[in-house]
């Protein structure tokens, strides 16, 4: 079982970019990863990503933080178990926040949510196929793919450590999400 806690933070755009992105550096690492340009929420973009982050002024962070009992860690005594749970419990979280993230967005037009992670709507992406994205209106970009360091974003502002996996499941886990606005609205932070 895993009990979950949100965090949040709100920072300006420019003071985000300027102490988090690390385009270059990011890019190569979503290079290696065995999805790169085989998910329409990943890189390579079909957009300019620093035009797109021109047009707000505000981030809302959100971090999840999911802690595991130990009866659960006990359970998970193989890295694929491990790794099985963490990923589900992840996918369903972020599922969860994404309709939070798309409820926002109705709520402050002009807004545009970004999801922990890759998108997972689908299952498999129509972008192996090298088809268009199937729902163009849900599927958001994950803070990582524009280019953003998470880890510091998560310890920093939110101050949660994300911890990553070694050959167990780890005490918690961590997701960020963000909301990118013009205007600051406190009433986000809740």
């Amino acid at each position: 079982m895993s009990e979950t806690t949100l965090k949040t933070a709100v920072i300006g755009m420019s003071e985000l970019i300027g102490r988090y992105r690390f385009a270059g550096d990011i890019f190569e690492l979503c290079a290696a990863c065995p999805i790169f340009a085989k998910n329409w929420s990943c890189p390579p973009f079909e957009f300019d990503v620093d035009e797109f982050l021109g047009r707000f002024n505000h981030v809302y962070l959100f971090g999840i933080k999911m802690t595991h009992d130990e009866t659960t860690r006990a359970a998970m005594d193989t890295k694929e178990k491990s790794e099985d749970y963490a990923f589900r419990l992840m996918e369903g979280v972020n599922l969860k926040m994404l309709a939070i993230l798309h409820d926002l967005e109705r709520k402050y037009p002009g807004s545009r949510g970004a999801s922990g992670g890759s998108c997972r709507i689908c299952g498999v992406c129509a972008r192996v196929d090298s088809m268009p994205c199937r729902f163009p209106d849900k599927m958001r970009n994950s803070i990582e793919s524009l280019g953003f360091n998470v880890s510091m974003i998560s310890d920093e502002l939110l101050g949660l450590k994300i911890l990553w996996f070694k050959d167990a499941l780890p005490p918690y886990q961590v997701l960020v999400n963000a909301l990118f606005t013009n205007e600051r609205r406190d009433e986000i932070i809740y």
